[in-house]
């Protein structure tokens, strides 16, 4: 039993870092950087005048529904736009 918990742990702690570390090596030093999504963990882009305004009130409004923002919202130059890392357990389709 105690077994299967250090294993979801586990898992769960590699979901996590994955993107962040993808995030870090890959996301923002390459221009066309595109939204993703690993399971319950994903990518969200904003762009133009209003992207970050839409940003943040799309961060608040997942955290509301229990969504953890892993990076806050980030402006990318090379991209020209607004991004952010949220884990979102509800986000992740079981069934796939």
């Amino acid at each position: 039993m105690q077994e299967k918990s250090a294993r979801r742990t586990a898992v769960l702690v590699g979901l996590l870092i994955a993107p962040v570390v993808l995030g870090a090596t890959v996301g923002v030093g390459t221009a066309n950087a595109q939204p993703w999504q690993v399971g319950p963990v994903y990518r969200a882009e904003f762009t133009g005048d209003a992207g970050e305004t839409l940003c943040g009130e799309a961060a608040r409004l997942e955290q509301s529904s229990g969504a953890i923002t892993i990076v806050p919202c980030t402006f990318d130059p090379a991209a020209n736009v607004w991004y952010r890392v949220v884990f979102n357990p509800r986000a992740w389709d079981f069934q796939s």
